[in-house]
């Protein structure tokens, strides 16, 4: 219900076509976003990329860290990105691991690829193991497959 509220107060405010919110869909924006993860998360997008609102690292940040503590895996892996370039926070290598594992373990697709890359590099404090890396890698498809397998779930009428 809160999603299907805040992809109304986007639509009618322009933000598909990147056009300023006026107040009344910031206020719905931000309300959907103190109740919803999902719309924290979608805001934090917005908020991060200027799209509709002013762009606000800080804030993005905020948002995004909000939905991330409320559980929303997507917001998880793209807290990890934004803690290890320091973007809208100071730089932190450790939280952005704690936070991109916690993402995985959610089964987040692109947060098992991101993990692969970093063990088959060595990087972010992951030792370097090309096994462990094509593992999750199998990892990362296997969660492809099932959120299509939702997506088109989503898409099939129920079942009389």
């Amino acid at each position: 219900m809160m999603r299907r509220a805040l992809l109304a107060a986007l639509l009618c405010c322009g933000v598909t076509h990147a056009q300023p919110l006026d107040a009344a869909g910031a206020a719905r924006l931000r309300q959907a976003a103190g109740q919803d993860p999902e719309a924290a998360y979608d805001l934090g997008r917005m908020v991060r990329n200027g799209i509709g609102v002013a762009r606000e690292p800080l804030r993005a940040f905020a948002l995004i860290e909000s939905s991330a503590l409320r559980g929303h895996a997507p917001a998880m892996f793209t807290l990890s990105a934004m803690l290890a370039a320091g973007e809208g926070c100071t730089a932190d290598l450790a939280a952005a691991r704690r936070w991109l594992e916690a993402a995985a373990e959610l089964e987040h697709p692109e947060a098992l690829q991101q993990m692969a890359m970093y063990v088959q590099e060595g990087a972010l404090g992951y030792p370097r193991d090309t096994r462990r890396a094509a593992q999750l890698l199998r990892e990362a498809a296997h969660a492809m497959t099932h959120r299509a397998q939702e997506h088109q779930d989503q898409r099939l009428p129920a079942s009389r």
